[in-house]
């Protein structure tokens, strides 16, 4: 990556991040969201994220497309009008969010045609239905990696993990082409800066920041699926397998408990594993939410790890995703039932 592209992306961090905190525009508030309510957040972090990523986005553009562009902006301000609580009906912001998604599927003709089991690739022949499954994984894709960015560096830093693992795969083997490897390469060392500020809780990704990066990383996987017919389906899902696990394993829980499930809860593992150190009182608050991020950033390395050597096998491929979300599932009961008796 050229140096004046590195000197550009830190500037406009830094002109950001002094504006932000001078204004205070930004400014995180806790006041209507549960979800918001985890971290350490005394210092007033500035959920910087979507704006940074949007203006870097529109600098180094992936696409030449108007509209995809107009996408992006669109996105991003849906997500600022959550963060300032003036859309506060999640319903509406749904709403709002399924016609954002549907648009970018056709101006970017997103489709997913192949998923490797017969039954199912006979309903995506159909156009309607595969319109529907690909918003359906984009939607879940957006707010899964909502629902995880409740402590410092968690989504940031899995963001890093994905993409790394990309670029390593596409990079490892000369039958797999990434065409976005330059923009990836610039939104790669965009995070890692962000993170570097995200994980002592001075700057936050908030709605705006995680649906812009999810939307166009969700668009970028399907494209990158699309083009190499060799690379399993089942790669891409382990790579998103947490944020989307995460939103429908919050769905099927809170209608299991008869609960809204329009409405967040701090029910999410992170949540559960920043709870349980925090029982355990091993040290400050300030330590124990970036370290439990740390801890969950770690597993995924290492599954992701097993993964990049193997993104055509299937086979594999399921193997891991299956023993991925068994952890989950038993780390989970185990610390609802611990955290139950606690209480």
């Amino acid at each position: 990556m050229p140096f004046q592209n590195l000197f550009l992306i830190i500037l406009i961090f830094f002109l950001l991040y002094f504006f932000l905190q001078k204004f205070r525009f930004l400014s995180d508030n806790t006041a209507f969201s549960n979800h918001k309510k985890i971290g350490i957040r005394n210092n007033s972090p500035i959920l910087l994220g979507g704006i940074f990523l949007l203006i870097v986005t529109l600098f180094f553009p992936p696409t030449n497309v108007v509209e995809i562009k107009v996408i992006y902006i669109l996105i991003t301000l849906l997500g600022i009008l959550s963060d300032k609580n003036i859309l506060p009906n999640p319903k509406i912001r749904f709403t709002f969010q399924i016609s954002i998604i549907l648009s970018l599927i056709y101006f970017n003709n997103l489709s997913i045609d192949d998923l490797r089991i017969d039954f199912l690739n006979n309903f995506l022949i159909n156009d309607y239905f595969n319109i529907f499954f690909t918003a359906f994984c984009l939607a879940v894709l957006i707010n899964g990696c909502n629902f995880i960015d409740g402590l410092n560096g968690l989504l940031s830093g899995y963001l890093i993990i994905v993409i790394c693992s990309l670029i390593y795969v596409s990079e490892s083997n000369s039958n797999i082409n990434l065409e976005n490897i330059n923009y990836l390469n610039i939104v790669l060392f965009s995070l890692i800066l962000f993170f570097a500020f995200n994980i002592f809780g001075k700057v936050y990704l908030g709605d705006s920041g995680s649906y812009l990066i999810s939307i166009i990383l969700g668009s970028i996987l399907i494209k990158f699926y699309s083009a190499n017919p060799s690379v399993s389906p089942f790669y891409i899902a382990i790579l998103l397998w947490y944020p989307a696990f995460e939103n429908l394993f919050s769905l099927i829980r809170r209608i299991y408990n008869k609960k809204t499930i329009s409405k967040p809860d701090n029910r999410h593992l992170h949540q559960l594993i920043f709870l349980f150190s925090k029982s355990k009182k091993y040290a400050s608050l300030k330590i124990i939410n970036p370290l439990s991020s740390i801890v969950i950033l770690f597993f995924n390395s290492f599954s992701f790890l097993f993964a990049n050597n193997f993104p055509s096998k299937s086979s594999t491929l399921i193997i891991i995703l299956i023993t991925n979300i068994f952890f989950y599932l038993a780390i989970y009961i185990f610390l609802a039932k611990y955290l139950k008796v606690k209480k």
